[in-house]
């Protein structure tokens, strides 16, 4: 089973506050051949014969240009795209998964320090390794990253398998395979596609109502889990889509110390 996974940093409209989102989407490993090239056709469907091997990025596709263009009538290819592309990512029963987080000041996704795994990764990888437990516990996940650099995937490596081997809870998600995993961006439609996600879920914690519609397309395709959580003597149903609070725990993985 694939997870790609991508991130997306926005700032609120009077700069107060960044919103990061770290997305993931699952894929069928069966189906992601089939998946790369429809998705290669639409490409060019929508974009032109030398479109195919364009990136999607969701800070280009989803600019305030295209929005204010459909406003007026005028039909925006890009955005006619991004439709075509959730409609059949939705078909071809892909899930969305996701940590958000609020702050002034918030541990970089990019997992800088290798001793420590930030919470949106630990809570990312929580719901990923419940999905696998729920819907295919003989299987194990793989979960790929955008290729960045040497540095940037080394500290990353070290980090997530830090988490995994060193510390009690890391151990016990024994439903994913324990090293990441990078693909090159603009080759891989997977990790294109978790930018959309997470470029979209950061438009709207930031407060931007306007792309609603594509909201909409991400929250109907969120993982719901079997699963509860009991917070404070409640039950809550685990959701693909998680929203971080302030008060939960800050670091959750310091020099191999237990969870």
């Amino acid at each position: 089973m694939l997870f790609f996974i991508d991130e997306s940093w926005q700032t609120t409209e009077d700069n107060k506050y960044k919103v990061g989102v770290l997305s993931a989407i699952q894929i069928n490993s069966h189906d992601y051949n089939m998946c790369s090239q429809y998705i290669h056709d639409l490409k060019i469907k929508n974009l032109g014969f030398k479109a195919g091997d364009i990136e999607i990025k969701g800070s280009h596709m989803f600019r305030e240009f295209v929005f204010r263009l459909e406003e007026k009538q005028i039909v925006s290819r890009e955005l006619t795209l991004a439709r075509d592309i959730f409609a059949y990512m939705k078909t071809a029963g892909v899930l969305v998964f996701a940590s958000v987080v609020f702050a002034k000041e918030e541990a970089d996704l990019a997992c800088a320090d290798v001793r420590n795994l930030e919470r949106p990764f630990f809570f990312l990888f929580e719901r990923i390794n419940i999905f696998m437990k729920e819907n295919y516990p003989n299987l194990m996940a793989k979960i790929i990253f955008d290729d960045r650099n040497i540095s940037f995937n080394q500290k990353l490596s070290k980090s997530v398998s830090n988490f995994f081997h060193r510390s009690h809870v890391g151990q016990t998600f024994d439903n994913i395979i324990k090293v990441p995993f990078f693909a090159i961006s603009t080759e891989n439609v997977g990790i294109q596609f978790a930018d959309m996600v997470a470029y979209i879920l950061g438009s709207r914690f930031t407060g931007d109502r306007g792309r609603s519609e594509f909201f909409k397309f991400v929250k109907s395709m969120e993982f719901k889990s079997r699963t509860k959580f009991n917070v404070e003597g409640k039950e809550y149903p685990c959701s693909g889509i998680k929203v971080i609070k302030e008060k939960e725990a800050g670091d959750l993985f310091i020099s191999g110390r237990d969870l």
